[in-house]
């Protein structure tokens, strides 16, 4: 197929306040477009193939299907609790008082993009699930910065939380952390995603946090590795960690 592109040439002599064109010519050069997609197919099948295959490759079973509501849910419990646990490995020796009495893992129901279906659970199937290659993140925040999380948690009617209780209504906030009353708990430590640490969808209370650190962990590769290590997912339901009355 030939295709025509227009090739022009200007002679401008510019002045203090205006432009002059002196004279203009142009003419048609045709050329060539002509291309065999086979060729490139040829290039790509054989990486498509060993992605696919990838993709397909089976690490794990779900006993039931986990889905997603709020304000709590088995597929947000499962998901913060993975987090929350790998959180507290992969926490740097320089946070110094981070423990499981003072630690929260916190998620968003928006970053998890897929249900976990009963039956084979392939690696495409996390990939379905955490699209985005976020990693855990810890977030120091005062008793100000936490009471702030407290109302974000109420207003946005809940979000996938781990290792806390919260009982919420307009004018009350009860929480337990690791099963502890953290009415004296002067610093608090989230574990969750360098997208939300960063403000992400309207969290600037770990935003503006004390301190944050960033694992480098991808949370896609600890689902992963966490279904391989299990074989069985378990749907466990509910636990009533997030009640909120409104």
């Amino acid at each position: 197929m030939k295709q025509f592109c227009a090739i022009a040439l200007v002679f401008i002599l510019v002045g203090c306040s205006h432009s002059t064109y002196e004279s203009y010519t142009a003419e048609n050069v045709g050329l060539d477009s002509t291309y065999n997609s086979n060729d490139l197919e040829s290039i790509i099948a054989p990486f498509r193939s060993e992605v696919d295959a990838q993709m397909s490759a089976v690490i794990g079973v779900c006993d039931s299907t986990l889905v997603k509501y709020a304000p709590e849910s088995p597929l947000g419990n499962f998901a913060a609790d993975v987090v929350f646990e790998k959180g507290l490995s992969v926490s740097p020796h320089n946070v110094e008082g981070m423990k499981k009495s003072n630690s929260v893992a916190l998620l968003n129901f928006g970053g998890l993009r897929s249900p976990i279906n009963q039956g084979d659970i392939s690696i495409g199937n996390v990939f379905e699930l955490m699209p985005f290659d976020n990693t855990i993140t810890i977030v120091k925040l005062n008793q100000t910065g936490f009471q702030e999380m407290l109302t974000y948690l109420y207003t946005m009617n809940g979000q996938p939380t781990s290792n806390a209780q919260f009982n919420l209504t307009e004018n009350l906030q009860e929480v337990t952390v690791n099963g502890q009353d953290v009415s004296d708990t002067k610093v608090f430590y989230i574990i969750t995603s360098n997208y939300l640490a960063s403000g992400g969808d309207k969290m600037d209370f770990l935003k503006n946090a004390l301190h944050k650190w960033d694992s480098g962990v991808l949370i896609r590769d600890v689902f992963i590795a966490h279904i391989k290590s299990k074989g069985t997912i378990n749907n466990n339901g509910i636990d009533g960690r997030m009640l909120i009355s409104k």
